[in-house]
């Protein structure tokens, strides 16, 4: 490894939180935006100042961002840990209420939200959406959407301001190109209403952490509401079940990892021991999200030694023979299957498919038993990883010179916002009791079948309390997810521009997309590591070294 490396980078790529690991946890690209080579406000040409380093950015967020004021209704049975998900073993016999007046003044609003899941029944035979805007004291009025052609949708949209709905949900992988001309044009900038200690009118928005409101800055405004994200948002899983049954645990280096994939590879039983590891080899060698800064200068994670090694890494598992034929043959959709069924034993994944994974499983296995191995670096020593985004999805106000309106709306989005814990959460994410659930003798909320079809992620989507891990349905799934992540979040270390919002040029929006595919190649053997050097000089001269001093403009003096 280099001397004297510190990562720098503008919004995590394929390792951060994108749209299947949100899903799970319920990323981000980065948002190729047709700029000059400084960040510059468009719009209504009222002529915000350029921001030509990190340090002028984040002076510019830190004076939009709103004031810190967390609050605590309730107590998590294991705390946090600098920053790791707390979490709840039991669900509060009492709930708290939170906003003790009505929010609303009786107002109306369209609020346009995507789904990847069955589009629930509109307002007028929803039971669910009546319910929560009667409390509310407004009316919302969703027009949900196909999760999948989302991002068609919101530029289609976005391309006729009149026809913008008045509360717009956009996923941060959704962010379109030259969204600084739609958000200063289009949406109101929050700031007069929510910076600083002006967010003291609504608590509960107040709660939320300060870097998903960093990430909600945009064109030198604060114009996102944020649904925060976790600390991390990737694992390396292992089936502890089976590996118990075989006399093995987790592997603790680089070495060691092939050689169990190795030991626990029968093909005579239809058994491999991996899947593809290309997304774990780069969190156990520490690859930059983007972009590392050695010796002061810039370097993309592309060039970097730790990218090469984990390349190298995962071309020697490939040709170990331990990887599940279908992955190999690039069938990647079908690896959950495959780890599931026990046709492989170890995956890099989504920390939100591990839940999910044993609401699956655990009514026909009960002994089904999938763990997250403890990350190290690749000699066994501590590893380095870098913090998830702070935010996963944003909603948009639009523009409304009625400012009681915009007041309206805050004071909605402080109800929806309410933390585990309160009656407001539990109405927000589950409905009202003897409709949409029931509890059971554990207080878990079970839904009814109105609720599955009625109750699903829209008011949710506007914006979003601070994370916990409250899932006790699954037996000591809590203690171990809660645990596991403090253990890790001490070796977490955030990128030099880490939770704010760079808009990189358009043109280079597919720079790095040959080398995926030449990962996918060196690793399966099909190419060299060799040609690595190759294709990172064809990288320069198409724009990566223009790219590089791009991002230098924004290093901190």
């Amino acid at each position: 490894m280099r001397k004297n490396r510190q990562v720098a980078t503008a919004s995590p790529d394929t390792n951060g939180l994108n749209r299947r690991s949100f899903l799970g946890l319920a990323g981000i690209s980065a948002v190729a935006l047709s700029t000059a080579a400084v960040l510059t406000a468009c719009g209504n040409g009222a002529g915000k100042a350029q921001v030509t380093s990190s340090l002028g950015l984040a002076d510019s967020v830190a004076k939009v961002v709103p004031s810190y004021i967390p609050i605590s209704l309730v107590t998590p049975d294991i705390a946090g840990v600098n920053g790791s998900t707390p979490g709840f073993t039991t669900i509060p016999k009492t709930l708290v209420k939170s906003v003790t007046e009505v929010p609303g003044k009786g107002g109306s609003y369209k609020a346009m939200t995507p789904a990847w899941w069955t589009v629930p029944p509109a307002l007028a035979s929803n039971s669910y959406y009546q319910a929560v805007n009667k409390e509310l004291g407004a009316t919302i009025d969703f027009q949900v959407n196909d999760g999948n052609t989302y991002g068609d949708k919101i530029q289609t949209v976005l391309a006729s301001p009149k026809d913008v709905p008045d509360w717009v949900v956009i996923p941060s992988w959704n962010l379109p190109p030259r969204f600084s001309q739609a958000v200063t044009s289009v949406f109101e900038d929050l700031a007069p209403y929510l910076s600083g200690d002006k967010i003291k009118k609504y608590p509960n928005l107040a709660n939320l952490p300060t870097a998903a409101w960093k990430f909600s800055s945009f064109a030198g405004g604060l114009y996102g509401l944020p649904y925060p994200s976790t600390l991390l948002t990737n694992a390396m899983f292992y089936r502890k079940d089976i590996f118990t049954e075989l006399g093995l645990e987790a592997p603790k280096t680089a070495d060691e990892y092939i050689e169990i994939a190795k030991e626990l590879t029968n093909p005579a039983k239809k058994r491999w021991g991996s899947e593809d590891a290309w997304n774990g080899a780069q969190l156990m060698f520490g690859v930059a999200p983007k972009w590392a800064l050695v010796d002061g200068a810039l370097v993309n994670k592309v060039e970097t030694d730790e990218y090469r090694a984990a390349l190298e890494w995962t071309a020697k598992l490939f040709a170990s023979g331990a990887v599940h034929p279908d992955a190999v043959a690039g069938n990647l959709q079908q690896s959950k299957a495959r780890f599931e069924s026990g046709a492989s034993l170890m995956a890099t994944d989504g920390l939100g498919s591990w839940h999910e994974s044993l609401a699956r499983m655990l009514p026909t296995n009960p002994k089904y038993d999938m763990q997250p191995m403890d990350f190290f670096a690749p000699d066994g020593g501590k590893p380095t990883l870098f913090a998830g985004a702070p935010a996963s999805i944003f909603s948009f106000i639009k523009k409304n010179d009625d400012k009681a309106k915009i007041e309206e709306l805050l004071a909605v989005a402080n109800f929806i916002a309410a933390p585990f814990g309160t009656q407001e959460y539990q109405l927000i994410n589950y409905g009202v009791e003897g409709v949409h659930f029931k509890k059971d003798e554990n207080n878990i909320p079970q839904s009814t079948d109105k609720g599955l079809a009625e109750v699903t992620s829209t008011y949710a989507f506007l914006v979003n309390s601070p994370i916990v891990n409250s899932k006790v349905q699954y037996p000591g799934y809590v203690e171990s997810a809660s645990e596991w992540e403090a253990r890790q979040a001490p070796f977490v270390v955030e990128e030099q521009f880490f939770g704010l919002q760079i808009e990189e040029p358009a043109k280079f929006g597919s720079l790095s997309k040959p080398f995926d595919d030449l990962a996918m190649d060196i690793a399966r053997g099909r190419k060299k590591i060799s040609d690595l050097d190759a294709a990172l000089a064809t990288w320069k001269k198409n724009g990566g070294d223009e790219l590089r001093e791009f991002y230098t403009g924004f290093l901190s003096a």
